[in-house]
Protein backbone atom coordinates (compact mmCIF):
# COMPACT_ATOMS: atom_id res chain seq x y z
CA UNK A 1 0.00 0.00 0.00
CA UNK A 2 2.36 3.27 -1.06
CA UNK A 3 -0.22 5.65 -0.30
CA UNK A 4 0.65 4.55 3.20
CA UNK A 5 4.40 4.49 3.83
CA UNK A 6 4.08 7.76 6.36
CA UNK A 7 7.21 7.32 8.52
CA UNK A 8 6.41 7.76 12.69
CA UNK A 9 9.35 8.39 14.18
CA UNK A 10 8.89 7.58 17.99
CA UNK A 11 10.53 6.26 21.15
CA UNK A 12 10.00 2.78 22.40
CA UNK A 13 11.75 -0.27 23.30
CA UNK A 14 12.62 -3.16 21.29
CA UNK A 15 9.32 -4.47 20.50
CA UNK A 16 9.62 -8.14 20.49
CA UNK A 17 7.84 -9.24 23.97
CA UNK A 18 6.18 -12.46 24.11
CA UNK A 19 2.19 -13.02 24.68
CA UNK A 20 2.14 -13.21 28.27
CA UNK A 21 4.81 -10.18 29.10
CA UNK A 22 2.26 -8.22 26.43
CA UNK A 23 -0.63 -8.77 28.54
CA UNK A 24 1.17 -8.22 31.95
CA UNK A 25 2.10 -4.80 30.49
CA UNK A 26 -1.19 -4.13 29.23
CA UNK A 27 -2.40 -5.08 32.81
CA UNK A 28 0.10 -2.61 34.32
CA UNK A 29 -0.69 0.08 31.65
CA UNK A 30 -4.66 0.02 32.08
CA UNK A 31 -5.07 -0.69 35.54
CA UNK A 32 -7.29 2.02 36.95
CA UNK A 33 -7.26 4.24 33.97
CA UNK A 34 -10.02 4.93 30.98
CA UNK A 35 -9.72 3.26 27.46
CA UNK A 36 -9.58 6.85 26.58
CA UNK A 37 -6.04 7.90 27.55
CA UNK A 38 -3.56 8.35 25.08
CA UNK A 39 -0.55 6.42 24.72
CA UNK A 40 2.58 8.42 25.61
CA UNK A 41 5.08 7.43 22.49
CA UNK A 42 7.89 8.09 24.65
CA UNK A 43 8.71 4.92 26.70
CA UNK A 44 11.95 4.06 28.35
CA UNK A 45 13.43 0.90 29.04
CA UNK A 46 13.28 1.30 33.31
CA UNK A 47 12.32 -1.33 35.11
CA UNK A 48 9.04 -1.07 37.42
CA UNK A 49 11.58 -0.47 40.49
CA UNK A 50 13.44 1.90 39.46
CA UNK A 51 9.86 3.98 38.12
CA UNK A 52 8.73 3.52 41.61
CA UNK A 53 11.58 5.17 43.08
CA UNK A 54 11.01 6.84 46.06
CA UNK A 55 12.17 10.85 45.65
CA UNK A 56 14.48 10.35 48.57
CA UNK A 57 16.23 8.21 46.05
CA UNK A 58 16.06 9.99 42.73
CA UNK A 59 18.91 12.21 43.66
CA UNK A 60 21.36 8.78 44.42
CA UNK A 61 23.39 7.64 41.52
CA UNK A 62 21.62 5.36 39.09
CA UNK A 63 22.03 4.32 35.89
CA UNK A 64 21.27 6.63 33.21
CA UNK A 65 17.59 6.10 31.73
CA UNK A 66 18.26 3.90 27.91
CA UNK A 67 15.88 5.16 25.18
CA UNK A 68 15.83 3.49 21.62
CA UNK A 69 14.64 5.64 18.84
CA UNK A 70 12.64 3.49 16.55
CA UNK A 71 10.58 4.79 13.22
CA UNK A 72 7.97 2.70 12.21
CA UNK A 73 6.70 2.34 8.72
CA UNK A 74 3.34 0.74 7.05
CA UNK A 75 3.95 -2.06 4.22
CA UNK A 76 1.77 -4.49 2.10
CA UNK A 77 1.93 -8.03 3.73
CA UNK A 78 4.83 -10.32 1.84
CA UNK A 79 5.70 -13.97 2.18
CA UNK A 80 9.07 -13.01 3.88
CA UNK A 81 6.51 -11.79 6.83
CA UNK A 82 5.03 -15.30 7.23
CA UNK A 83 6.49 -15.89 10.82
CA UNK A 84 5.69 -12.63 12.09
CA UNK A 85 1.70 -12.17 11.28
CA UNK A 86 1.90 -16.04 12.24
CA UNK A 87 3.24 -14.95 15.72
CA UNK A 88 1.27 -11.69 16.23
CA UNK A 89 -1.88 -13.83 15.68
CA UNK A 90 -0.49 -17.22 18.09
CA UNK A 91 -3.55 -16.48 20.65
CA UNK A 92 -6.12 -15.35 18.29
CA UNK A 93 -8.52 -18.02 19.26
CA UNK A 94 -6.81 -18.76 22.68
CA UNK A 95 -5.15 -22.33 23.14
CA UNK A 96 -7.92 -24.07 20.26
CA UNK A 97 -5.93 -26.17 18.01
CA UNK A 98 -6.64 -24.58 14.21
CA UNK A 99 -5.53 -24.06 11.28
CA UNK A 100 -3.46 -20.84 11.65
CA UNK A 101 -0.55 -21.03 9.30
CA UNK A 102 -3.41 -21.22 6.66
CA UNK A 103 -5.22 -18.23 8.12
CA UNK A 104 -1.83 -16.43 8.14
CA UNK A 105 -1.73 -17.31 4.29
CA UNK A 106 -5.08 -15.87 3.85
CA UNK A 107 -4.09 -12.69 5.08
CA UNK A 108 -0.33 -12.48 3.38
CA UNK A 109 -2.53 -12.83 -0.18
CA UNK A 110 -4.52 -9.98 0.02
CA UNK A 111 -2.18 -7.50 -0.65
CA UNK A 112 -4.54 -4.48 -1.61
CA UNK A 113 -6.36 -4.81 1.32
CA UNK A 114 -3.83 -5.06 4.57
CA UNK A 115 -1.13 -3.21 6.22
CA UNK A 116 1.74 -4.47 8.38
CA UNK A 117 3.76 -2.34 10.96
CA UNK A 118 7.89 -2.42 11.44
CA UNK A 119 10.69 -0.96 12.37
CA UNK A 120 11.77 -1.90 9.15
CA UNK A 121 11.23 -3.52 5.94
CA UNK A 122 13.01 -6.33 6.85
CA UNK A 123 12.10 -6.44 10.14
CA UNK A 124 9.51 -9.00 11.64
CA UNK A 125 6.23 -7.38 11.76
CA UNK A 126 4.66 -5.34 15.36
CA UNK A 127 1.29 -4.88 14.00
CA UNK A 128 -1.04 -6.14 11.72
CA UNK A 129 -4.47 -4.50 10.78
CA UNK A 130 -6.55 -6.21 7.71
CA UNK A 131 -9.83 -6.84 6.39
CA UNK A 132 -11.07 -10.59 5.28
CA UNK A 133 -14.61 -10.61 3.19
CA UNK A 134 -16.36 -14.15 4.48
CA UNK A 135 -18.13 -14.73 1.91
CA UNK A 136 -15.15 -14.90 -0.20
CA UNK A 137 -13.17 -17.30 2.06
CA UNK A 138 -15.98 -19.19 4.01
CA UNK A 139 -14.72 -22.53 2.39
CA UNK A 140 -11.76 -22.56 3.30
CA UNK A 141 -10.56 -24.78 6.46
CA UNK A 142 -9.40 -21.92 8.64
CA UNK A 143 -12.42 -19.34 8.33
CA UNK A 144 -14.35 -22.41 9.29
CA UNK A 145 -12.31 -22.99 12.54
CA UNK A 146 -12.47 -19.13 13.23
CA UNK A 147 -16.59 -20.00 12.27
CA UNK A 148 -16.80 -22.76 14.84
CA UNK A 149 -14.80 -21.21 17.19
CA UNK A 150 -17.37 -17.78 17.76
CA UNK A 151 -20.32 -20.53 17.13
CA UNK A 152 -19.06 -22.79 20.40
CA UNK A 153 -18.33 -19.17 22.42
CA UNK A 154 -21.68 -17.66 21.54
CA UNK A 155 -23.82 -20.74 22.57
CA UNK A 156 -26.85 -19.22 24.68
CA UNK A 157 -26.56 -15.82 24.20
CA UNK A 158 -28.73 -13.86 21.90
CA UNK A 159 -26.66 -12.86 19.31
CA UNK A 160 -25.49 -16.33 18.62
CA UNK A 161 -28.65 -15.88 15.54
CA UNK A 162 -27.16 -12.37 14.39
CA UNK A 163 -23.07 -14.26 14.01
CA UNK A 164 -25.07 -17.05 12.08
CA UNK A 165 -26.77 -14.42 9.91
CA UNK A 166 -23.05 -12.92 9.10
CA UNK A 167 -21.57 -16.10 8.18
CA UNK A 168 -24.62 -17.43 6.30
CA UNK A 169 -26.96 -14.75 4.69
CA UNK A 170 -24.83 -11.58 4.81
CA UNK A 171 -21.20 -13.04 3.95
CA UNK A 172 -20.71 -11.64 1.50
CA UNK A 173 -20.91 -8.06 2.80
CA UNK A 174 -19.49 -8.69 5.52
CA UNK A 175 -15.24 -8.45 6.71
CA UNK A 176 -13.32 -9.96 9.27
CA UNK A 177 -11.52 -7.41 10.80
CA UNK A 178 -8.42 -8.18 12.11
CA UNK A 179 -6.35 -6.09 14.38
CA UNK A 180 -3.48 -7.25 16.44
CA UNK A 181 -0.28 -5.47 17.37
CA UNK A 182 2.66 -5.60 20.21
CA UNK A 183 0.68 -3.84 23.35
CA UNK A 184 4.07 -1.28 23.54
CA UNK A 185 3.04 0.51 19.98
CA UNK A 186 1.98 3.88 20.21
CA UNK A 187 -1.63 4.39 19.44
CA UNK A 188 -0.43 7.32 17.42
CA UNK A 189 0.13 4.94 14.63
CA UNK A 190 -3.55 3.78 14.56
CA UNK A 191 -5.27 6.37 12.61
CA UNK A 192 -3.44 6.03 9.80
CA UNK A 193 -3.60 2.73 9.70
CA UNK A 194 -7.41 2.83 9.91
CA UNK A 195 -7.50 5.52 7.22
CA UNK A 196 -5.17 3.50 5.49
CA UNK A 197 -7.68 0.21 5.65
CA UNK A 198 -10.83 1.96 4.48
CA UNK A 199 -9.49 3.79 1.81
CA UNK A 200 -8.02 0.50 -0.05
CA UNK A 201 -11.11 -1.09 0.70
CA UNK A 202 -13.44 1.38 -1.41
CA UNK A 203 -10.17 1.45 -3.98
CA UNK A 204 -10.25 -2.09 -4.13
CA UNK A 205 -14.39 -1.79 -4.94
CA UNK A 206 -13.13 -0.16 -7.91
CA UNK A 207 -9.44 -1.31 -9.25
CA UNK A 208 -9.99 -5.12 -8.54
CA UNK A 209 -9.39 -7.01 -12.00
CA UNK A 210 -12.62 -8.91 -11.35
CA UNK A 211 -16.26 -7.79 -10.55
CA UNK A 212 -16.50 -10.65 -8.31
CA UNK A 213 -13.80 -9.36 -5.86
CA UNK A 214 -14.94 -5.64 -6.60
CA UNK A 215 -17.80 -7.11 -5.13
CA UNK A 216 -16.16 -8.96 -2.55
CA UNK A 217 -15.12 -5.41 -1.03
CA UNK A 218 -18.61 -3.62 -0.61
CA UNK A 219 -18.90 -4.25 3.06
CA UNK A 220 -21.55 -3.10 5.26
CA UNK A 221 -20.42 -4.84 8.56
CA UNK A 222 -17.27 -5.90 10.40
CA UNK A 223 -17.11 -8.39 12.42
CA UNK A 224 -14.37 -7.83 15.38
CA UNK A 225 -12.17 -10.30 17.87
CA UNK A 226 -10.29 -8.65 20.61
CA UNK A 227 -9.08 -8.77 23.61
CA UNK A 228 -10.32 -6.58 26.73
CA UNK A 229 -10.18 -7.12 30.50
CA UNK A 230 -12.65 -6.90 32.86
CA UNK A 231 -12.36 -5.73 36.83
CA UNK A 232 -12.91 -8.42 39.55
CA UNK A 233 -14.92 -7.33 42.69
CA UNK A 234 -14.13 -9.14 45.76
CA UNK A 235 -17.29 -10.05 48.35
CA UNK A 236 -17.35 -9.20 51.73
CA UNK A 237 -15.10 -12.27 52.92
CA UNK A 238 -12.65 -10.73 50.58
CA UNK A 239 -12.39 -13.61 47.94
CA UNK A 240 -12.55 -12.70 44.34
CA UNK A 241 -15.33 -12.93 42.37
CA UNK A 242 -16.08 -12.20 39.26
CA UNK A 243 -18.51 -8.47 38.56
CA UNK A 244 -21.97 -9.50 38.62
CA UNK A 245 -24.05 -10.25 35.62
CA UNK A 246 -27.07 -9.54 34.85
CA UNK A 247 -29.33 -11.73 32.26
CA UNK A 248 -32.68 -10.68 30.55
CA UNK A 249 -33.88 -13.08 27.78
CA UNK A 250 -30.15 -14.24 26.96
CA UNK A 251 -28.39 -11.01 26.13
CA UNK A 252 -25.59 -10.68 29.20
CA UNK A 253 -24.81 -7.29 30.38
CA UNK A 254 -21.02 -7.53 31.22
CA UNK A 255 -19.53 -5.11 33.83
CA UNK A 256 -16.95 -2.12 33.25
CA UNK A 257 -14.77 -3.43 30.61
CA UNK A 258 -10.46 -2.29 30.51
CA UNK A 259 -9.97 -1.73 27.13
CA UNK A 260 -6.06 -2.89 25.84
CA UNK A 261 -6.51 -1.14 22.29
CA UNK A 262 -8.04 2.45 23.16
CA UNK A 263 -9.82 2.33 19.72
CA UNK A 264 -11.68 -0.74 20.69
CA UNK A 265 -13.67 1.25 23.05
CA UNK A 266 -14.81 3.39 20.25
CA UNK A 267 -15.49 0.28 18.09
CA UNK A 268 -17.83 -1.12 21.05
CA UNK A 269 -19.83 2.31 21.66
CA UNK A 270 -20.50 1.96 17.96
CA UNK A 271 -21.42 -1.61 17.51
CA UNK A 272 -24.79 -2.71 16.46
CA UNK A 273 -24.50 -6.15 18.99
CA UNK A 274 -21.69 -7.35 20.99
CA UNK A 275 -20.87 -10.17 23.53
CA UNK A 276 -17.83 -11.41 25.57
CA UNK A 277 -16.49 -14.86 27.06
CA UNK A 278 -13.78 -15.66 29.82
CA UNK A 279 -10.31 -16.61 28.41
CA UNK A 280 -9.94 -20.55 29.22
CA UNK A 281 -6.47 -21.37 27.82
CA UNK A 282 -3.77 -21.18 29.60
CA UNK A 283 -1.31 -20.01 27.55
CA UNK A 284 -3.47 -16.93 27.58
CA UNK A 285 -3.19 -15.48 30.75
CA UNK A 286 -6.90 -16.34 31.82
CA UNK A 287 -5.85 -15.81 35.44
CA UNK A 288 -7.18 -13.34 37.14
CA UNK A 289 -4.48 -10.70 37.37
CA UNK A 290 -4.48 -7.62 39.85
CA UNK A 291 -8.38 -7.70 39.96
CA UNK A 292 -8.54 -8.34 36.60
CA UNK A 293 -9.92 -11.48 34.03
CA UNK A 294 -9.17 -11.45 30.70
CA UNK A 295 -12.16 -11.54 27.89
CA UNK A 296 -12.73 -12.26 24.68
CA UNK A 297 -14.67 -9.27 23.21
CA UNK A 298 -17.06 -10.36 19.43
CA UNK A 299 -18.63 -7.24 17.88
CA UNK A 300 -20.32 -6.34 14.81
CA UNK A 301 -19.89 -2.66 13.69
CA UNK A 302 -21.74 -0.92 9.93
CA UNK A 303 -19.73 0.44 7.95
CA UNK A 304 -21.94 3.35 7.51
CA UNK A 305 -20.29 4.05 11.24
CA UNK A 306 -16.62 4.15 9.91
CA UNK A 307 -16.31 7.71 9.37
CA UNK A 308 -17.75 8.46 12.71
CA UNK A 309 -15.04 6.17 14.06
CA UNK A 310 -11.86 7.75 12.47
CA UNK A 311 -13.32 11.49 13.80
CA UNK A 312 -13.31 9.86 17.30
CA UNK A 313 -10.12 8.23 16.82
CA UNK A 314 -8.46 10.94 15.36
CA UNK A 315 -9.31 13.24 18.60
CA UNK A 316 -8.55 10.32 21.19
CA UNK A 317 -4.69 10.86 19.83
CA UNK A 318 -5.02 14.62 19.57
Amino acid sequence: MAALKKRKAVKSPSPSSSEGEEEEEAVNGIEGASGSEELDSDISTDSEDELNTSSDSEHSSQPSQEVVNVDFEYFDPKPDDFHGIKALLRTYLDDEVWDISAFTDLVLAQTTVGTVVKAGEDDSPIGLLTALNLGRYQKSSCMTEVHKYLRVKSAHKAESALLEDFWDKQANETALLISERLINVPLELAPPLYQGLFEEVMWATEDEPTQELRDSFKIKNYLYLTKVFEEVLKDNKGENKEQSKTQSEGSEITGELIYIKPEDEILHQLSSWSFSFPVTGESTAARQTKGLQQLRLVMAVEAKHIDKFQTQLKNLVE
